[in-house]
């Protein structure tokens, strides 16, 4: 019983990992989702919902914006399983999730590293003019590579309890963790620098500065800051068009005005 349930929440981890890489963006990755569809395949949706909405909770702070952020999506998966399997409480869940995303967090680093040489197959193969492989590389070995990476932690972790995960994120040795982890912020300052490439122009450059100022000396937190630049992008919007909207109105109703006025003469 325990391997079929095990199984399961394996294949519930395969189809979060390749929502977004395969098919499309079904909000697979969210653990309110997949801790409901957990809850529900193993018999208790109420633990399932529960565990769920706690855990969207925790991750809302740790929204991943560009290559930046860490995964705590799949730690969700397994600590609702683990408490539903075992009947543990809900705290359970995150105390779990914490080690599961440590774990994913460095298997996912060291799978981006081979995932950029299967770019390097793909632009060698394409030079070659061997699509069939190109093609091959990345509709099946990126795939293969994802799941392999998925299956792996949530099986050990899911099906040997909890502490296997403990003792396998405590037993890697100090430096690799402090690699991985240089080599994870190097990656999320790539990230960040790719999405101001595109957003941020002479136009639109003064905002991005104005919101770093404003988080960084204001004190104020983030919803805090959002709410301010909601209100100021209304304001800017107000003044750009509906301003602009309203002055050939009047333009127009001065020149009829004339116009009566020529009659009227």
């Amino acid at each position: 019983m325990r391997l079929v349930q095990t199984l399961i929440v394996v294949l519930i981890s395969v189809m979060m990992r390749l929502d977004s890489r395969m098919f499309g963006r079904l909000n697979f990755e969210r653990p309110l989702l997949t801790c409901t569809i957990c809850g529900l395949l193993l018999g208790n949706l109420q633990v399932g919902l529960q565990v769920g909405a706690t855990m969207e909770l925790a991750t809302l702070g740790m929204m991943s914006i560009g290559a930046s952020g860490i995964d705590m999506n799949m730690g969700s998966l397994v600590g609702c399983a683990i408490c539903i399997m075992t009947g543990a409480d809900i705290e359970t869940a995150l105390t779990v999730a914490v080690p599961m995303t440590l774990l994913c967090t460095l298997l996912d680093t060291i799978a981006s590293v081979i995932r950029i040489n299967f770019t390097h197959m793909c632009d060698n193969a394409v030079e070659a003019g061997d699509f069939a492989k190109a093609k091959r590389v990345d509709i099946v070995y990126g795939p293969v590579l994802y799941v392999l990476f998925t299956i792996i932690p949530v099986f050990l972790s899911v099906y040997f309890g909890a502490d296997v995960v403990q003792s396998i994120a405590s037993a890697v040795p100090a430096w690799i963790t402090s690699g991985i982890s240089l080599g994870a912020n190097i990656i999320a300052f790539f990230g960040f620098a790719m999405l101001l490439s595109t957003m941020v122009n002479k136009n639109t450059v003064v905002y991005f500065f104005a919101g770093f100022l404003l988080a960084a000396y204001s004190g104020l937190g983030l919803t805090a800051i959002a709410l301010i630049g909601i209100v100021l992008a209304v304001i800017l919007y107000t003044v750009k068009y509906v301003g602009v909207n309203n002055r050939p109105v009047a333009e127009t109703n001065a020149s009829s005005l004339d116009d009566l006025e020529d009659l009227d003469n």
